[in-house]
């Protein structure tokens, strides 16, 4: 981290008191009260009035300092487009491990919330950390409301390991013949017909790569499908590091495929299993399984519709100034075009805030990122996106308080 004198750590102590209790009730900058919260400034610092706390007498003031950087102007993320818009519902956002992903795609669902729109944020990440950034236990598959904004704001963590065990639980107590009807509630029976020669409770045990992915996809189906998702106008998803997220994207690709090919097979089969039983006077087949199947496929391509639709839907890459991150990003927005999804923004986050009395560590750590910066402007992947500039803060960014801070500061 970088020494205190490039960046103050005036913040841990608030937060700590955040955390404990009987501490302060509500401070300045981390209430729930200023909407007129700007970005800081590039050069200055700026004082904000904390509201009284039991320590001290009612009314009494006291006065902290932060300092941040503000975003120049060619970062402004266009926020106004993105929460008067009516059809550009769900918002993806994604990129390299430890980038600040959960961070960015919570404060931007604090910041829809505190505008008026019912928002809900999904964690497709099998480690997930969208409890942690909202300082509030979101764990168990199911819809959590968020306390503090000022629309109903509510978060999911889709838990690929609990879904799991239901499913051995439900192949334990049934001998196996239950677990195609839970997948099937899921939407994904096609699956577990594929399977079928398989041993399933061995399978679970040691999952495929990509069951995390169409775990998440059956999610996916669901906020299109089902009325109790409907109240929200903004979805906003916190994606798996980068291999995840593509597996997650180009999915409903691989499954209409594989669904294509299972129902062409069924048909031959079906054919010659009519005429077969034709000449010995038996009835038809029943076709139940293929319209399953007619009907997942249906819905995979409704998945993918989604994915690709400019006007419902956006991809946002969250990156941080190393030639690392930068060359990943640059070969993540390579897919994303091949996947044919809509992407516009790219954040930068963690760009350290300008200083009067530099360390030698952030003299030649600026330097780098500088370079980085350069490389995403000549990249000619990332250079046609909005590039948005996120401060390195001196304070750990986790409750509805502090997301607000960060959603101010980026998406404006």
């Amino acid at each position: 981290m970088a020494s205190s004198t490039c960046i103050p750590s005036t913040f841990s102590p608030i937060l700590h008191n955040l955390t404990t209790r009987n501490s302060i009730t509500m401070v300045g900058l981390l209430s729930y009260a200023p909407k007129s919260l700007r970005p800081l400034s590039l050069t200055k610092s700026f004082s904000f009035s904390s509201l009284s706390t039991a320590r001290k007498p009612p009314g009494k003031l006291f006065q902290f300092q932060v300092r941040s950087v503000a975003a120049p102007a060619e970062a402004v993320a266009g926020f106004d487009d993105m929460v008067s818009g009516t059809q550009r519902k769900y918002y993806l956002l994604g990129g390299k491990g430890g980038v600040g992903k959960t961070s960015c795609a919570a404060s931007l669902a604090v910041k829809f919330a505190n505008n008026g729109h019912p928002t809900l944020v999904v964690s497709t990440d099998p480690a997930h950390s969208l409890s942690d950034s909202f300082a509030q236990d979101l764990t168990g598959g199911t819809l959590v409301p968020v306390d503090g904004p000022e629309a109903p704001l509510f978060a999911l963590e889709i838990n690929p390991e609990k879904a799991r065990e239901e499913f051995r639980n439900v192949n334990q107590q049934n001998g196996g013949t239950g677990v195609k009807d839970f997948m099937d509630g899921m939407g994904l029976g096609m699956l577990a017909e594929q399977l079928g020669e398989l041993k399933l409770g061995e399978l679970l045990d040691t999952p495929p790569p990509g069951l995390d992915e169409a775990i998440a996809i059956s999610k996916v189906i669901q906020f299109l499908e089902s009325p109790e998702y409907s109240m929200f106008t903004r979805i906003v998803f916190d994606t798996a590091p980068t291999g995840h997220t593509l597996r997650l994207l180009s999915l409903p690709d691989f499954l209409d495929a594989s669904i294509g090919k299972i129902l062409k097979l069924k048909q031959k089969i079906s054919s010659a299993t009519s005429a077969i039983k034709s000449v010995f006077g038996q009835e038809q087949p029943q076709l139940g399984a293929a319209d399953k199947l007619e009907r997942l496929r249906e819905r995979m391509i409704k998945v993918r519709e989604l994915f690709r639709d400019t006007d419902s839907t956006e991809f946002v890459i969250v990156t941080i100034p190393t030639v690392m991150a930068v060359s990943e990003s640059s070969r993540l927005h390579a897919s994303l075009k091949k996947e044919s999804v809509p992407v516009n923004r790219l954040i930068v986050n963690q760009i350290l805030p300008p200083s009067a009395s530099d360390c030698k560590f952030c003299s030649i750590k600026r330097k780098d990122q500088l370079r980085a910066l350069d490389m995403i402007r000549s990249d000619t992947e990332l250079a046609g996106l909005t590039l948005i500039q996120a401060p390195l803060v001196d304070m750990e960014i986790r409750g509805v308080p502090a997301l607000r801070f960060l959603g101010d500061i980026i998406w404006k």
